[in-house]
Order: C-alpha cells, then structure tokens, then sequence
C-alpha cells in the first residue's frame, strides 16, 4: 500500500545518492549492484516508482542505476512503461542505453521507433543507420517523418527507411529541394541500382536538368533493368533521353525486345534511319513497333 511504497521511497534516497559514493560521485558499484537486486524484490508499481523517485533525485547520478534496473526488469516492467518514465524526464541518453539493451530481440514497433529516436538525440548516428537499415519492425510513415523533421547531415537513415517502404517519389523530391543530389547518385550507383526507374521518374517529375538524369542514366549502366526504366520515361513521353543508354545496352549483345522496340520508337520519331533499323534489326515486336507507326509513318507500319 502506500507506507510501503513511501518507505521504498525513503530507502532509494537513503541509498542512491548520498551512501556511499565513489569519488566521482556515484553510487559505488556494490551500492550499484545491491540496488539493482534489491528492484526484484518488489512489486511492478513500486519498482516503477522508485525508479520516478530516482529520476526526480539527481537524475545525472542516478541514470546509470535506472538503466540497469530497466534492462534486468524489463519483461517485468514492461518497455512501455519504462519508456514513458524516461520519456517523461527528456532523458534520452537512459532511453538510447535502456533500448540498445532489448531492441536487436525485440519486436515491438515503440521500442525500434524510440530507440532510432533516442539514437538521434544524442547523436549516435552510426546506430540510427544501422537500425532503420536492418530492422523491419519500426514504424515506416513515422519514422520517415521524424527523420526528415530532424536534418541529419547524414540522410542515409532517411534513404533506408524510403527504400525499404517505397517512399522514393518522396525521397527523390526531398534531396532534390534541399540540394542533395550526390544522395541521388550514391544511392542509384551504389545502394540500389534496381530502383533507378522510379528515381529516374521522380527526376522527370521535378526540374531537374535533363541533362543531369542522362548521364545519372548513364553511370547506372547495364546495372539499370531495362523494361521499368523504359516503362517509367514512356509514360512521361521523354523516351529520347535514353538514347545514348539504349545504344550501349545494344552493344552488349543484349537481346531484349523491349531494347530495341525502345529504340525503334526513338528512331522512328527522330527520323533517325528508322527504315534501315527496322529492315535490318531482328530483335525488336513487329507487333509493337507496327502498331506504334500506324499513326506516325503508314509506310514504315508495313515495314514494320
């Protein structure tokens, strides 16, 4: 009842701070460890207030201890409640050592979100990537814009979560305004060449120079998938831009239909020898590029 819980709080202040101390000013580590053990002796409502009690006493002494008794007492204590009392003193640096303790075996989206959170806050960047890198648990809408509002100087922790949820039209938009287009390149050249179509659709979508998008194109390469890439650039009617592309894929003795029927509305729309590439080229759907020249060229339809 509530003379227990008061003499719980008596015996915590007797203890935490001042008896005895090391000559920093902390609890000695036997004091430390009988504290830690003494926690498991109580119940749920009285640990949770003794550890509000140590919070609201010299928090900055008395951390280290709250955090020890949070991650043995976990399971019994339930993270949420533990996160709210942290929550509840803006004590990030407990939260970040509390969560880093459980957030690898845990499955709760709170405690993958708050850690990412607390992460941040105290400027452990090299965990907030690899957690919204590998872990598939945290909330994706919120965790996006919770890292957009933050304007990390790193922005790989923001591409992950856009990456892994489909967020790229977003993402493209984003390095775009705020002038970080070397993200762009990274990202297509090195992360995830396979999603450069709908970066390149994106692109298409802002005002980006068109030059820009062409030679982006061109540094993916023959690691760019065909078939989407054209799909994504057809559909916004600016197939020429993947021009040059095309013609080095073709030189790789690429044997695509959907290569050369890309080329071949290219050619017939530039006038560029249509007739000699469609005579001569046997790769390309005469379905496809015939019916593409009903409208354009009658004639070439039936060269077609």
């Amino acid at each position: 009842g509530g003379e227990r819980t008061e003499s719980w709080k008596a015996l915590m202040l007797m203890v935490a701070p001042p008896v005895p101390l090391a000559p920093v000013g902390c609890p000695s580590p036997s004091a430390l460890q009988w504290l830690v053990e003494f926690f498991g002796e109580l119940s749920k409502e009285d640990s949770l207030e003794c550890l509000r009690e140590l919070m609201t006493h010299n928090q900055r002494q008395n951390f280290k201890v709250c955090v020890q008794v949070a991650t043995k007492y976990s399971e019994e204590l339930g993270a949420d409640q533990l996160i709210d009392i942290f929550l509840h003193f803006k004590s990030y640096e407990a939260l970040y050592y509390y969560l880093g303790s459980i957030v690898n075996f845990s499955k709760d989206p709170e405690v993958h979100f708050r850690y990412i959170e607390a992460a941040t806050r105290v400027g452990q960047y090299s965990e907030v990537e690899r957690v919204t890198r590998e872990s598939t648990v945290y909330e994706p809408e919120r965790t996006k814009n919770f890292l957009k509002e933050s304007k990390l100087a790193d922005l790989w922790p923001l591409i992950n979560v856009c990456d892994q949820h489909d967020y790229m039209d977003e993402l493209v938009r984003f390095l775009v305004s705020s002038k970080n287009m070397k993200y762009v390149d990274m990202y297509v050249q090195k992360r995830n060449p396979m999603k450069t179509p709908v970066v390149v659709g994106a692109l298409l979508d802002t005002d980006v120079a068109e030059d820009y998008i062409k030679n982006l194109i061109l540094s993916v390469g023959n690691m760019c998938p065909i078939e989407p890439l054209v799909e994504e650039v057809e559909k916004r009617n600016r197939l020429r831009i993947l021009q040059s592309w095309l013609e080095a894929r073709a030189t790789e003795n690429n044997q695509e239909p959907v290569l050369y029927n890309a080329l071949g509305k290219i050619y017939i729309d530039s006038n560029l020898n249509a007739k000699e590439f469609l005579q001569t080229n046997k790769f390309y759907d005469s379905r496809v590029i015939g019916k593409y020249c009903e409208n354009r060229d009658p004639i070439l339809s039936f060269t077609a």
